[in-house]
């Protein structure tokens, strides 16, 4: 009898510890709130300076915390893609491919795939009324259109080169401003 008497003030001991634990436990949907409000707080909102800190050293030059952030993520994710005639993905890419490319996946603009073709479309804009995103049209070896870039801010664009890959110049260069014809505007 005195076991069994034992028995029951140990059952009831357990049963008042196991509600305990229960009550001091959230239950599964406020335990995932809270792991989404953590989450929530780890990441870096598009606009913050962290952001642009970070992208300002990717891209070399000095973001002014205007940009698109879908843009820039974009373009950075281009960096250092080496040069391929008739390219248009991240093993390869010509200088109208990347064009292409990222139109169509920042902007949901289909630009033609030539770059002569491109400068025709687009509407001229002068270099001092550039705009981030706007195309920047170059005559290279000839007088006719035959490079294209795509303009971000403080005088710079991207571009796939054919001696570098896609990479970040100064429209002020001494190579790029004797060569550069005109800026384009596009569907925005």
């Amino acid at each position: 009898m005195r076991i069994l008497r034992l028995f029951k003030v140990l059952l009831i001991l357990l049963i008042i510890q196991g509600c305990t634990y229960l009550r001091e436990t959230p239950s599964y949907r406020e335990a995932e709130w809270e792991a989404w409000r953590e989450a929530r707080n780890r990441v870096v909102p598009a606009e913050s300076a962290e952001f642009y800190t970070e992208y300002s050293q990717l891209l070399g030059y000095e973001l002014n915390g205007n940009e698109n952030p879908e843009l820039i993520r974009e373009v950075v994710s281009w960096l250092g893609t080496p040069y391929r005639y008739g390219g248009i993905n991240k093993s390869g890419a010509d200088c109208s491919g990347f064009a292409k490319v990222v139109y169509r996946d920042v902007y949901g603009i289909n630009l033609e795939r030539v770059t002569v073709n491109m400068a025709q479309n687009s509407r001229r804009i002068s270099k001092r009324n550039l705009q981030e995103g706007d195309l920047v049209f170059f005559r290279i070896n000839s007088r006719r259109i035959s490079h294209v870039g795509i303009y971000l801010s403080n005088n710079k664009f991207i571009h796939a080169s054919a001696s570098r890959g896609v990479v970040v110049n100064d429209l002020d260069e001494d190579y790029y401003s004797r060569r550069f014809a005109f800026g384009g505007r596009v569907g925005r």
